[in-house]
């Protein structure tokens, strides 16, 4: 690869702090590394904010038993980095919990002041038979 090797490994290596933050959940981490102006699609098709997203999980409406990435591709996109790869989640909601299959891009941007995710896009994937 060609790119930029500091903000390629500081992308791979926030999203999996991202990742067991929300195992953790570690508002204060996800905090940090999502970009205010950052959008958060989740596998149902619900759109986030940042602040939707991290008061979502503030009051208990989800939260993260497990969270895994495989499969990983990298997209350079000049000052930002797309992941791609297939996620692995179990969901908690009040009424019960639910295990998410999905193919994930995670688009970590260069600010002035530091590298934040600026969009999570997950697409649920059918069961395998």
């Amino acid at each position: 690869m060609t790119g930029d090797a500091p903000l390629l490994t500081a992308a791979r290596t926030f999203d999996r702090d991202r990742l067991a933050a929300m195992v953790a959940g570690d508002l204060d981490t996800l905090d940090a590394l999502i970009a205010d102006t950052a959008l958060y699609i989740h596998s149902t098709g619900e759109v986030d904010t940042k602040t939707d997203y991290l008061a979502k999980l503030t009051s208990g409406q989800f939260r993260f038993a497990t969270a895994t990435a495989q499969d990983h591709r990298v997209t350079e996109l000049g000052s930002a980095v797309a992941l791609t790869y297939r996620i692995q989640a179990e969901v908690v909601f009040p009424a019960g919990s639910r295990q998410i299959s999905a193919r994930a891009t995670a688009v970590w941007r260069q600010f002035d002041d530091g590298i934040r995710l600026t969009l999570f896009h997950s697409t649920a994937l059918q069961p395998e038979e």
